[in-house]
């Protein structure tokens, strides 16, 4: 029998090893290196995931915690470093989506035949 662990972990060795990956590590280190920005980033960051920790707990965001959401991600979007980071981290996620679509297409195969294949006629 495989152990599907011993794959996913050699799997995960090897995603250290694409260009996508090498990507993302080089343009974070770049943000990193440049500190204002990095402070702003991390400061965006916490502000977002208390955002939705708010959200989760059922909480409404104020509209001053909106405006200044808004305000931080409008300053960090244009930095060239976020966003060469952001690109980066895209081209992972795409990546990652392919390699999710291939891993599950074993299980995508046993209910072909009752998953729709597109546009199905109307019934009239």
């Amino acid at each position: 029998m495989v152990n599907i662990y011993d794959t996913a972990n050699e799997l995960s060795n090897q995603l250290k090893e694409t260009q996508e990956y090498q990507g993302l590590k080089k343009a974070f280190d770049n943000l990193k290196a440049q500190k204002d920005t990095f402070d702003t980033f991390k400061k965006f960051q916490q502000m977002q995931a208390n955002a939705q920790q708010k959200q989760m707990a059922g909480q409404k965001l104020t509209q001053d915690e909106i405006n200044a959401i808004q305000t931080i991600a409008k300053e960090m979007s244009s930095k060239p470093e976020v966003q060469t980071l952001m690109n980066q981290e895209r081209a992972v996620d795409n990546m990652l989506q392919q390699l999710n679509r291939t891993i599950t297409s074993p299980i995508q195969d046993i209910y072909k035949d009752v998953m729709p294949q597109g546009p199905q006629p109307a019934d009239k």
